[in-house]
């Protein structure tokens, strides 16, 4: 029950999060709220359905967007695209409980070298990736060829099991 309650709260917190990235134009923000609905029925039908492994990714306005529950640990990573070039990732962790988002931003202190503005926030745990990182990730793809990328991987995955 408490896993249940955590995913719609978590649910809710991914739809305010994609919500905030909208522009000022109307249609963005119609197309966010299109995603957000998706996004949060998704969430919804995999809690549903007792998927303890949920994967997505999505384009959201200049973003791609990808979405992995597993073990009752949220990891959303969201890549900002200006144009055709991304110029920022960042990644956040949602813990089951403080104690192992605790041990995760250990990890991540210990791994500084990879990641700026390392935040622990209760259960959470928000990072950026240096900007080699990211574009060792990105190196040359737009928006559209990382979220295809994503998408192969996912299939691959899943034809694997």
């Amino acid at each position: 029950m408490k896993r249940m309650i955590f995913l719609i709260s978590l649910a809710a917190f991914s739809t305010a999060m994609i919500s905030c990235n909208g522009g000022p134009y109307k249609q963005e923000k119609k197309d966010t709220d299109c995603c957000a609905r998706q996004e949060k029925g998704m969430v919804t039908d995999a809690i549903r359905e007792g998927s303890n492994d949920f994967e997505q990714v999505e384009i959201v306005g200049n973003s791609v967007v990808y979405t992995h529950i597993f073990d009752g640990i949220i990891d959303v990573k969201t890549y900002t695209y200006d144009g055709d070039v991304c110029v920022e990732a960042e990644r956040v962790y949602v813990f089951p409980d403080q104690m192992s988002a605790l041990r995760h931003y250990r990890r991540a202190i210990e791994k500084a070298e990879l990641y700026d503005d390392i935040r622990l926030m209760k259960n959470e745990v928000r990072y950026d990736l240096k900007e080699a990182q990211h574009k060792l990730e990105t190196a040359g793809l737009t928006k559209e060829q990382l979220k295809a990328k994503f998408d192969k991987q996912l299939s691959e995955a899943k034809k694997a099991l």
